[in-house]
């Protein structure tokens, strides 16, 4: 069974794994990991808002909101 998924697939309280960022542009894939969205960091979806353009995460006890257009090209491994 293929438990992998973006972000924007995940349910909200639903945690994982990164297990990809090879989509995102360099440039935020250089600041997501400065603030520790990186592969294999343990993430959690904490809800969705604005109509589901932002999502709020709980990455390695930190939460970070993000765009739907950055959730989309994150990829996890469901727990």
């Amino acid at each position: 069974m293929n438990n992998c998924k973006t972000i924007q697939e995940m349910l909200v309280g639903e945690t994982g794994m990164i297990t990809g960022m090879e989509n995102v542009e360099q440039t935020t894939r250089h600041r997501f990991m400065d603030l520790g969205i990186a592969p294999y960091s343990k993430v959690k979806l904490l809800k969705k808002m604005n109509f589901n353009n932002l999502y709020v995460i709980d990455v390695d006890d930190v939460e970070i909101c993000i765009r739907q257009k950055d959730a989309k090209k994150i990829t996890i491994k469901s727990n």
